[in-house]
């Protein structure tokens, strides 16, 4: 496979800089033998990234006690991007992990013993197209023969820039795909006018917008069709041994999703604690996510053959992968709300 070497290569590194990541788990390290609701012992979840609506669940659901009233107890490890998310999953250090869903994949094509499990959200119009606040760009068609910033080849950024040539019918050169980095790089980037736009999440946008620096141009809702945006991911080792804790922690997640989406106010106040964002921000971002949750893990054919088209197309495999290598439907729908 294309990327084994890298993830199993980079597994190790990432198993010496996960110590003291994890929280909202308290101080047991009992791991469990997932065979009793009562102690179903420690499970620990790789979280690609921190401040993003998608993942709140994973800090909300600790709040709630969802998985406490389980006999669950759940670490979460904060990590960089779905790429880290991977890492830990492959050095052992993370029994699930929430990604992106072409990373998942990629990641079990390359080796990682692993299965997707759960759906978080399907539709890609979480991520959106950024440009500075005056530009001259009102729509798509104003990005062809611009310079858009992505956070690394062959990332999730990467991808959706490229879907944008696909979609418009453009030839792929005409969009000038720069790797930049992090938020804070991709800002000064545009601001310096290195990149004319750039691919990140919705809430950034929508901060940046608060901020005077920076306008959501679109998301990819329309763009991306019939795929997997993200999903919960689990190792072989869990799905075998500890299934009851798998299907706890499922259930403690689309619990938590339920709740959000049955108590906006009480979410957005949480999501203001959380990430450090304003009312108006925090409003925005559910409003504009909250539907494309899913409450219950499914993932319709379609979207599976979606997804494994997508792995081709962004050039992880050479060809598409069998559904049943990379997706483990026996623990969904989930229907146990408490």
């Amino acid at each position: 496979m294309k990327t084994r070497h890298r993830i199993l290569m980079a597994a190790a590194a990432v198993a010496l800089t996960l110590t003291g990541s994890a929280c909202g788990g308290g101080d047991d390290e009992g791991t469990g033998s997932g065979d009793g609701q009562g102690d179903l012992g420690t499970i620990k979840v790789a979280v690609g990234i921190r401040q993003t609506f998608e993942f709140l669940p994973a800090e909300y659901g600790v709040e709630l006690g969802v998985w406490q009233k389980r006999g669950l107890k759940v670490e979460n490890v904060y990590v960089q991007g779905s790429g880290q998310v991977s890492q830990a999953m492959a050095s052992g250090q993370t029994d699930l992990g929430l990604t992106a869903g072409a990373s998942g994949v990629d990641a079990i094509l390359s080796g990682v013993p692993s299965k997707i499990v759960g759906l978080i959200g399907k539709d890609f119009k979480m991520m959106i197209v950024v440009v500075p606040k005056d530009s001259p760009i009102t729509d798509i068609n104003g990005l062809k023969g611009k310079t858009v910033g992505v956070s690394a080849a062959g990332s999730l950024t990467d991808y959706l820039a490229k879907t944008i040539t696909v979609h418009q019918g453009w030839a792929e050169t005409d969009i000038k795909r720069a790797n930049i980095g992090g938020l804070n790089e991709q800002l000064a980037a545009l601001e310096s006018g290195a990149t004319d736009a750039f691919v990140w999440s919705a809430e950034a946008g929508f901060a940046l917008e608060e901020q005077g620096k920076g306008r959501v141009l679109m998301d990819f809702g329309d763009v991306v069709k019939d795929n997997v945006f993200e999903d919960i991911v689990a190792n072989d080792s869990a799905i075998k041994d500890r299934e009851a804790a798998v299907r706890a922690y499922l259930e403690g997640w689309y619990e938590t999703v339920n709740h959000m989406k049955a108590n906006r106010d009480e979410t957005i106040a949480f999501m203001v604690k959380e990430f450090e964002v304003s009312q108006n921000v925090a409003s925005k971002t559910y409003d504009h996510d909250i539907d494309n949750l899913s409450l219950d893990g499914t993932i319709p054919e379609v979207n599976l053959k979606g997804l494994a088209k997508s792995v081709v197309d962004q050039g992880i495999a050479d060809k598409e992968p069998a559904i049943e290598t990379f997706w483990d439907g026996r623990f969904v729908p989930v229907t146990a709300a408490g």
